[in-house]
């Protein structure tokens, strides 16, 4: 039972996960050519883990059937992110071959209704295994000429992922290797480790990581074994099992979190790239469709009647842009009688930026940062929008 029920956690953890980088991937807005490619296999691999994880504590032969059909899919996933890192097809008769594991497996899922046999099991296993074992060696024997630097890094970081998993799926099977429980959650974890690091990280830092969570979780485990008296050498190895499964989930999560802000970001840029540089109304009527920007507010003099307008052009000609937070502290070279009307302003508007959008006539723009998007990154790029406006503007006609 306590066999089971780590089964079933580790599979949760890994499923999680899985998800999280999906997730990340999505939100991130990248639309390269392997967005899609990494979205199908992280997302079957998710899929995976979660339904023979709600298999084992159920039993129900839905997700048993669930299991197989989202395995069955796992070899031609891994071999269209191959082909796109390679960035050419793979050997006909590897493809048909792959396809063929594929389309057995989805019908073994579909059309077997009743619990399954051990034999049946053990041969859909060794068809995906031929099929990722085929799929490591087309990558390992890559014309790495063809390739840049970074491409064959991130060639090399699945192929060891694949090296990894594939003897780890062995473990799975009880009944064929006598392992306390079934390790590849934790190899697929290993795995999206390496792919949220490529073209991030330097290798080296990648290996320090997994280097300082085993240490971690070995510590933990012989902490908890000793607290809770666990004796049995397999309880043991579940207890380690879990534990860095947690480990390695949470270091996803955080490493995974900045990506939402990376893709506000990135869209605010590419934005900035597409809009309208004719005129100044053609260039905020496009950045106004970016959620950063939607509640940008533009003053005339007419609307600065009870301030003086070209004294205050003159102070926020300066920088690009200028935040409540920094007024108030007094950073800059401004003086008191130039900070006042700004912060009158930026009140008076419930605003937290002001910046200065044109000196001829003189048109100010007031935005309202949320708390979450107010971190020095985000307000760059806000100046930066602010200076492409003022260049808009004055560009000789």
């Amino acid at each position: 039972m306590i066999r089971v029920e780590t089964q079933a956690l580790l599979d949760g953890f890994a499923a999680a996960g899985l998800a999280a980088y999906v997730a990340a991937l999505l939100v991130r807005r990248a639309d390269g050519p392997l967005t899609p490619r990494l979205v199908f296999l992280f997302g079957v691999m998710s899929v995976f883990y979660g339904v023979r994880s709600l298999a084992v504590r159920t039993g129900l032969p839905i997700f048993e059937g669930a299991t197989y059909a989202a395995i069955s899919l796992a070899p031609l996933a891994a071999l269209l992110l191959a082909e796109g890192l390679l960035r050419r097809h793979a050997p006909r008769a590897m493809k048909i071959a792959v396809f063929a594991a594929s389309a057995l497996g989805l019908g073994f899922a579909l059309f077997t209704t009743s619990h399954v046999a051990f034999g049946s099991r053990s041969a859909l296993a060794v068809i995906i295994l031929s099929s990722l074992v085929a799929i490591l060696i087309l990558l390992w024997a890559r014309d790495r000429k063809a390739l840049s630097r970074a491409e064959n890094g991130a060639v090399r970081r699945l192929a060891v992922g694949l090296a990894i998993v594939i003897p780890l799926i062995g473990t799975d099977f009880s009944e064929l290797v006598a392992s306390p429980i079934g390790f590849s959650p934790i190899a697929a974890l290993v795995i999206v480790l390496l792919a949220l690091s490529n073209g991030v990280s330097d290798a080296r830092d990648v290996w320090i990581d997994v280097a300082v969570i085993v240490a971690t979780t070995l510590a933990l485990t012989c902490g908890l074994i000793e607290q809770l008296d666990v004796g049995a050498f397999d309880d043991r190895v579940r207890l380690f099992a879990l534990i860095g499964a947690a480990l390695i989930t949470m270091t996803l999560v955080v490493r995974i979190q900045p990506f939402g802000a990376a893709g506000r970001r990135t869209s605010l840029r590419q934005r900035m790239a597409s809009a309208n540089t004719r005129s100044l109304d053609g260039f905020l009527g496009d950045l106004t469709k970016e959620p950063m920007l939607k509640d940008l507010s533009v003053l005339s003099e007419h609307d600065l009647a009870d301030y003086r307008p070209e004294a205050m052009a003159q102070t926020l000609d300066r920088q690009p842009l200028w935040s409540a937070a920094a007024l108030q502290a007094g950073a800059g070279t401004i003086d008191e009688a130039e900070r006042e009307p700004l912060l009158d302003l930026l009140a008076r508007s419930d605003a937290t930026h002001v910046g200065l959008l044109s000196r001829s006539p003189v048109r100010i723009g007031l935005v309202r940062l949320p708390d979450l998007l107010r971190n020095t990154e985000a307000e760059i790029d806000l100046g930066l929008a602010f200076r492409m406006a003022r260049l808009t503007t004055d560009r000789p006609a």
